[in-house]
């Protein structure tokens, strides 16, 4: 049976506990995540075969990492473990008017140090029937980005469809590497996710853009541009106390489908966008219509803002039956 392959890194996250700040904290809390992992993890929550790719440390943080996978049902076959060091991430959870702060620590971790000949990059493809991968694997270090490029490039030739999340980060690369990056892999790209930003960024451009409608026709032309079977984009609106508004769309050659707003308290936002992408990718593979896909989604991104840690744990029947009209406040019994 074929499975959905995900190649990236996979990170430890060290956060203090009651939104503190380090300066206050005396102890971390810690859980695995990363972009890729986070979409295997929750594809495989809803029922669908996915393997994962990644270089972890031989030691027992790297096993540690391994378990976590497995826990989930995500297939470890192409996880390989040499060097001795993980690439982790320090989190200071914001509140209100005080925005999460994200401090990496992933030089010379195991999957940034490795090289295109580490992977078994052929056979890893051999039952993919889609392929995903993101821009921070292309930020992560050279050889990160060389054996991205080598395992894109194989899946176009083998007519894997590939999709693929701009994920920029600031702090990982400058913009001017970013956009080389991204010009050299959308051409292999089948399914996009991304914002308008991502656009302006990959043109050079630099101008305000206030509506929705805006963004969306912006991303119109970019699919026109790349002729990307779909390319799904989100937006939040934030409101006070924590709250935000969240919509979604997606933008083939013939429809452009758009869903929400749906308002949201933050409990948790970092793996809420993995989440969506999950979301999208699911309905996708299961041959849902473009509405169908996108309510999946959305319902998926909104849930995540409740749920703590990286992970997207939410089961298939909550994200099916999530109201996104507004809350339920019946309690399940």
């Amino acid at each position: 049976m074929k499975s959905i392959m995900l190649f990236g890194e996979m990170l430890l996250r060290l956060t203090p506990s009651n939104h503190q700040l380090f300066i206050q904290a005396n102890q971390l809390d810690m859980v695995y995540g990363g972009s890729e992992a986070n979409i295997a993890v929750a594809l495989s929550n809803w029922g669908e075969r996915t393997s994962f790719a990644t270089c972890l440390p031989h030691n027992n943080i790297g096993l540690a990492a391994i378990m976590q996978l497995r826990q989930f049902g995500v297939s470890t076959d192409y996880v390989i473990q040499k060097g001795h060091k993980m690439g982790m991430y320090f989190v200071e959870q914001g509140h209100s008017i005080r925005p999460t702060e994200v401090t990496y620590d992933r030089q010379n971790s195991a999957f940034v140090d490795a090289v295109p000949s580490d992977y078994q990059l052929e056979e890893m493809l051999e039952q993919a029937k889609c392929l995903h991968v993101s821009g921070i694997s292309l930020g992560a270090s050279k050889r990160a980005r060389e054996t991205t490029m080598a395992l894109v490039k194989m899946a176009h030739q083998k007519k894997v469809k590939v999709s693929f999340d701009f994920n920029y980060r600031a702090k990982l690369w400058s913009l001017e590497e970013a956009r080389e990056a991204f010009r050299e892999i959308l051409p292999y790209v089948n399914v996009c996710f991304g914002s308008h930003l991502d656009v302006l960024t990959i043109r050079q451009e630099k101008r305000k853009v206030d509506s929705f409608e805006e963004k969306l026709q912006i991303l119109q032309e970019f699919q026109q541009e790349y002729q990307f079977d779909k390319i799904f984009t989100t937006e939040r609106e934030l409101l006070a106390n924590n709250e935000q508004k969240l919509s979604c769309a997606v933008i083939t050659g013939t429809e452009k489908h758009v869903l929400g707003p749906v308002k949201v308290n933050v409990l948790e936002r970092i793996g809420t966008g993995d989440s969506f992408v999950a979301g999208a990718l699911y309905g996708l593979v299961n041959s849902y219509s473009l509405a169908e896909t996108l309510d999946f989604a959305l319902s998926s991104f909104a849930l995540k803002h409740t749920i703590i840690g990286d992970f997207q744990i939410a089961s298939k029947e909550a994200v099916q039956g999530f109201n996104l009209n507004g809350m339920d406040t019946v309690i399940k019994r």
